[in-house]
């Protein structure tokens, strides 16, 4: 009943509020805000609700990538639109109830809870929600036996909430550089096995290969990365034979859009050198050949952290150059390449 009566204030308040509703919150540019609604509670514990939710808005407030919205905030905000409209948030989780609360606030994370008392014994329940990705973070609770153990125990789920949302933020110290991100991952390795087949000009059309890839999410949107290699080309002229590739080092990036979604396209660039060694080869006239990789795929996210890749790329430069001398294998240059990546 609750999160239907907070949909209706929702949109009561957003008919007077209009663009502003939906604005950052004013005074802190940049920065996703976090919500402190009041706490229910029994009437034992009536009396000490509005000082434990000051005491865990406190805490929150030492989080530098958050704008903390504390409970007198969050009230004035909400009479803003009519007073009599005012709904206690109680634990609402629900998809619609976290859109109205967002929207009404500002707020991308919404903290929510119950302090009730039973004799002696305090009980604190608390409900950390992301109002974008329309879940809880954290759902963390604590007994105290006594009105003195009231503060440690408010101490501690504020610890809870405030370790959570600080890894959930850590990766606003680094905007996406293009605005596509609305949930971006953290910094981390990254390693991949990707196997892939070279279609070349003059030569056979399956030509196997596989590369190991570690990479580092330096940014948001980009991942660095370096490639070992080995490729086995096959000649379909007479009185060649195939030969092995071997590509030691290609440093490059990728850049990666939708971020929100667990099917995220990308593209990149990377530079490198191929040795080639054989009866064929580059070896015979111009020794280590560059390489210039131009490449864009699509990854899909499993769990947020494995990753499955499809790729499609050209090497600049051997196409240009060719594989030997002779201009063997120039022209038409193509890699088909499938992987799987897995981020740290």
């Amino acid at each position: 009943m609750k999160c239907l009566l907070l949909t209706v204030l929702a949109a009561c308040l957003l008919a007077p509020l209009g663009v502003r509703a939906q604005a950052p919150v004013p005074g802190a540019p940049g920065l996703p805000a976090v919500a402190i609604f009041p706490l229910e509670s029994n009437s034992a514990a009536q009396e000490a609700a509005p000082g434990i939710a000051s005491l865990l808005a406190s805490q929150l407030s030492e989080i530098s990538q958050l704008h903390v919205l504390a409970q007198w905030d969050v009230e004035a905000t909400l009479r803003e639109g009519d007073p009599a409209r005012l709904v206690a948030p109680d634990t609402c989780v629900q998809a619609e109830c976290l859109e109205a609360l967002a929207r009404a606030t500002g707020a991308r994370y919404i903290v929510t809870g119950r302090l009730d008392r039973f004799g002696d014994t305090y009980l604190l329940t608390v409900n950390l929600s992301d109002a974008v990705l329309e879940r809880s973070l954290a759902k963390p609770r604590a007994e105290a036996s006594s009105t003195e153990e009231l503060l440690p125990m408010a101490k501690a789920v504020g610890a809870q909430l405030v370790a959570e949302l600080v890894s959930a933020t850590k990766s606003y110290s680094s905007r996406p550089l293009f605005g596509s991100a609305r949930e971006t991952p953290g910094e981390g390795l990254v390693l991949g096995l990707r196997i892939n087949n070279s279609f070349i000009s003059n030569l056979e059309a399956l030509n196997p290969g596989a590369d190991v890839e570690l990479g580092y999410s330096f940014h948001p949107e980009w991942i660095a990365f370096v490639q070992i290699g080995l490729t086995f080309i096959r000649s379909n002229e007479e009185g060649r034979e195939g030969r092995l590739k071997v590509v030691p080092s290609v440093l490059g990036a990728r850049h990666y859009h939708r971020l929100s979604s667990a099917f995220r396209p990308y593209w990149g660039l990377g530079l490198g050198v191929q040795l080639s060694f054989g009866q064929f080869g580059i070896f015979q006239s111009t020794g280590p050949l560059p390489t210039v990789i131009g490449f864009f795929g699509a990854e899909y996210l499993i769990a947020g952290r494995v990753g499955l890749n499809f790729e499609l790329g050209t090497n600049l430069a051997q196409a240009t150059l060719g594989l030997a001398g002779d201009g063997l294998g120039d022209g038409l240059n193509l890699d088909l390449t499938a992987g799987v990546s897995f981020h740290f």
